[in-house]
């Protein structure tokens, strides 16, 4: 038998040898690769109208790791569908006929998920070679009907792309005739993002019509930020409707993709209770400055508004400008500092050194948003066209739609959806089977 101190040795190096084999093991199973991404080789239309069928090579994967699953996502990747069939293809069904969708892929192994793959877009059609939309042999009389693009119609005051816009832009198309057949331009339409990683998703959200010429894409939420926006168009030789006994043909100019930038995703949130002002860029809090807001029968108004080129460094304030009879409230604040304008009616955000004593603690502006100069300063400097603001908890009405660069963003979602020909958004995943199964997979898991 060992001696009492030698038979301690013996068992610490035991114990050790045994830990340090423990967390090899650990390691081992801790590092292995997740798969890397497939790719999307075809997205060909299925036996019946509502189907389509993802052909894609699986993914290269590192030491001897195995692929567990592969999932599918119409939506750019919020939700995600566990592909049935054959490794190589993944059916999807219960599609919208006619209308585009932007496919992507992942595999998942042990570890989890793995790198996204490039986008596939199709179109469920039985007959997608020669689709209602767009005929072999176009019908007469015909007259050809052109468009105009705007990546920023929502009176932000850029109209280059190479500007990089906010995440609340707002991009529409203006056709040179009336449109009957809706439901065909939108067909024929795909919204996809590319990020700064060179990933392609598509991205939600839904037409809306102005009036029968004009007809705007709104995101569900907002752009993904430092992107390249897509709007790949396929309406040449579409037949979008008629006018009188002659049909109303997509010009050959349309087979174009119209594409703008975004930059960083700058949202910003007024809180009318706490009169606090938090900035969000790239969906991180980075700052947080006190404001006060619209006093009683002056309340600041509540919803989103949407910055444009419209700043001043110095602006003069007066009553007259609103409608301001009683001599007791009338005022003239000349050249008052770092003004952006968020509401054609007036509102703005600004310095206000006459109110430093209630800026964070209570609300005493006429509609204003009142700010110490160097805040008011940052918010001048650091904002581009297309940035949000929303406010809440102000007591006052929400932004009318026709108010200013932020005012469409205010429909709520399910009026919207009425403005668009097809009522849905796209990609549409409201009646998507997932390829086999009707339960999705949360894209935060496997």
């Amino acid at each position: 038998m060992l001696p009492p101190r030698r038979l301690a040795l013996t068992v610490a190096i035991t114990l050790a040898a045994n830990a340090i084999a423990f967390i090899g093991a650990t390691t081992a199973r801790a590092v292995e690769p997740y798969p890397s991404a497939p790719t999307v080789t075809a997205v060909n239309s299925g036996p019946a109208a509502t189907e389509l069928q993802v052909v894609y090579t699986a993914p290269l994967t590192a030491g001897g790791s195995s692929i567990t699953a592969y999932q599918v996502s119409i939506d750019g990747g919020t939700t995600w569908f566990t592909c049935a069939g054959t490794t190589g293809t993944c059916p999807l069904g219960s599609l919208r006929s006619g209308q585009t969708y932007s496919v992507i892929l992942r595999a998942v192994n042990a570890t989890g998920a793995g790198e996204i793959s490039n986008t596939g877009v199709g179109i469920p059609s039985a007959a997608i070679t020669e689709s209602a939309d767009k005929p072999k042999v176009l019908p007469k009389p015909r007259v050809r009907v052109s468009a105009t693009f705007n990546a920023a119609s929502n009176n932000l005051g850029v109209t280059s792309p190479t500007v990089r816009l906010g995440v609340g832009a707002l991009p529409k198309f203006r056709f040179s005739r009336d449109i009957s057949n809706k439901a065909a331009v939108e067909r024929n339409l795909a919204v996809t993002a590319t990020n700064q990683d060179g990933i392609v998703r598509g991205v939600p959200g839904a037409w809306g019509w102005l009036d029968n010429r004009s007809v705007v894409f709104r995101p569900r939420t907002w752009w993904p930020g430092n992107s390249t926006i897509n709007i790949t168009s396929e309406l040449d030789s579409a037949v979008l409707g008629m006018s009188g006994s002659t049909h109303v043909v997509g010009s050959t100019a349309l087979a174009r993709t119209y594409s703008f930038l975004t930059g960083n995703s700058v949202v910003i949130e007024v809180d009318g209770k706490t009169d606090r002002m938090s900035v969000f860029i790239d969906g991180v809090k980075r700052k947080i400055f006190p404001v006060s807001l619209g006093a009683a029968g002056w309340e600041t108004s509540n919803g989103v508004k949407v910055i444009s080129v419209d700043k001043e460094p110095l602006h003069t304030y007066t009553s007259e400008a609103l409608g301001i009879t009683d001599l007791d409230e009338q005022y003239l604040l000349p050249d008052i500092p770092w003004n952006t304008r968020i509401t054609p009616t007036g509102e703005f955000i600004h310095a206000a050194p006459w109110a430093y004593s209630r800026i964070g603690k209570w609300n005493g502006s006429h509609g204003c948003t009142n700010m110490f100069e160097s805040d008011a300063k940052w918010i001048y400097d650091n904002t581009v066209p297309g940035d949000v603001v929303v406010y809440s908890n102000t007591n006052g009405q929400t932004v009318e739609p026709w108010n200013g660069p932020g005012g469409l963003w205010n429909i709520p979602w399910a009026l919207w959806l009425e403005k668009s020909a097809l009522h849905s958004a796209v990609p549409d995943t409201s009646a998507a089977t997932g390829s086999g199964t009707t339960t999705p997979v949360e894209s935060a898991g496997v």
